[in-house]
């Protein structure tokens, strides 16, 4: 063996065999190695990190402050000894070169498991960053660091492949090419995903913090992440819903943001009146009617326009069909248009109407369709419940009775009346 270690004399004094000399020497060489690695380490995470913590704490801006909670400055640390350790091979482990490229090798492995691990710590920092910043609320951040996360994994892959192989990395790809069909059907969801994630981010279907329902899954909340390949929805029963992000492509659902920006929401109900309740007005049922201030104004008017029409007409005579009379369901309707006019909580600025739908064996319905100037659910049921609680009690007024189907006490009542 060429004596060349600086150790290598003082064993041979000790009258060791020349055969475990080497071994022995490449041992002092590893650990030396290895302190000079910690020393670096310790060195560079005491200084570095320290100096980077402390200007962060004086920084005004926040991006850094994210950086530094990702720990992304201490692996940039970490960079620093490996760097220097495989600097300094070619001078530690100079007596014995054919241990360099084995050595070499394995830092270069570490160096670049250090560089995915920063990677994927710099883009959780920025996702954490951007997803607070009001300009990117639009931008796909999450599924772009998931794109990027995986291009890294996968060059990190080639590199690791390529440096233990001893293949370069063109002809590593050039070997992938050829299976590129196997790929596609490995990784044909993650693909399926990114496309239809873009789609999602292009076209402003759904976003972070919406309310949607999508009946075919079975989900109903808000969502609350938009990721890759899923989209995940917290239901309004606290449960957790993932949906493939294929889905909100490929299928229909309901979106509620728009409710929620026009700070108003929807109350369409029915209100089924029998039909045998229905009838003209009778002079007494007008004089009581005409006592309701909301709908006096147009029951005034409207006789007024009735009896014109009526009086081009003189041989009515005195029954009811013949000519034009006020119905107590017309009168009705208007009553409750009127009301909810100049009913405080309905947004008069939407559409309100209150119509008569085709009759059904529940009865007439009379729909009522208009805005609540809410968007709060537990509000927004508070109102509509205020609304029709009025208008059902409003319908004696009107001598008008609500359908309900037959139930055990009618048809108890019935028997008792069939059997005196």
């Amino acid at each position: 063996m060429d004596k060349i270690h600086w150790a290598s004399d003082w064993l041979a004094n000790q009258h060791i065999d020349e055969r475990y000399i080497e071994w022995i020497a490449l041992g002092i060489d590893f650990i030396l190695l290895a302190l000079l690695s910690l020393i670096a380490d310790f060195l560079s995470r005491r200084i570095l990190v320290s100096i980077i913590h402390a200007a962060v704490k004086r920084s005004k801006a926040t991006w850094d402050d994210y950086f530094f909670e990702q720990k992304v400055f201490k692996g940039i640390a970490h960079l620093v000894p490996a760097a220097i350790v495989y600097n300094a091979l070619h001078y530690v482990l100079s007596d014995v070169p054919r241990t360099i490229p084995v050595f070499e090798k394995i830092v270069v492995v570490y160096i670049i498991v250090l560089l995915v691990t920063l990677v994927n710590r710099t883009l959780r920092a920025l996702e954490n960053w951007l997803s607070q910043n009001e300009k990117y609320t639009n931008t796909p951040v999450r599924t772009i660091s998931q794109v990027v996360r995986l291009l890294a994994f996968f060059g990190a892959g080639i590199s690791l492949i390529s440096i233990l192989t001893g293949t370069s990395a063109g002809a590593i790809l050039g070997a992938f090419a050829g299976t590129t069909a196997i790929l596609i059907l490995v990784f044909q969801d993650s693909i399926k995903g990114l496309l239809a994630n873009f789609q999602i981010h292009m076209y402003d279907l759904v976003k972070v913090g919406d309310w949607i329902t999508f009946s075919n899954y079975g989900v109903d909340g808000d969502v609350l992440s938009i990721d890759l390949t899923t989209i995940k929805v917290q239901n309004f029963d606290k449960t957790v819903s993932t949906v493939p992000a294929t889905a909100f492509v490929q299928d229909s659902f309901v979106n509620w943001r728009g409710m929620s920006e026009s700070g108003s929401r929807r109350i369409k109900r029915n209100i089924y009146i029998d039909i045998t309740s229905i009838r003209h007005l009778d002079k007494g049922l007008m004089d009581a009617l005409i006592e309701i201030d909301l709908i006096n104004p147009f029951m005034i008017e409207r006789q007024k326009e009735i009896d014109n029409a009526n009086s081009k007409e003189p041989s009515l005579g005195s029954n009811l069909l013949n000519g034009r009379r006020q119905t107590n369901i017309g009168l009705y309707r208007k009553y409750i248009e009127l009301y909810l006019k100049n009913h405080a909580d309905i947004n008069n600025d939407f559409t309100l109407m209150v119509r008569q739908l085709q009759p059904t064996t529940e009865g007439i319905p009379v729909e009522v369709y208009c805005f609540a100037a809410t968007t709060d659910w537990s509000i927004y049921e508070g109102i509509m419940s205020d609304i029709f609680d009025h208008l059902y009690a409003a319908t004696s007024h009107f001598d008008l009775s609500l359908y309900q189907k037959p139930t055990g006490s009618d048809l108890r009542a019935l028997k008792s009346n069939q059997n005196p």
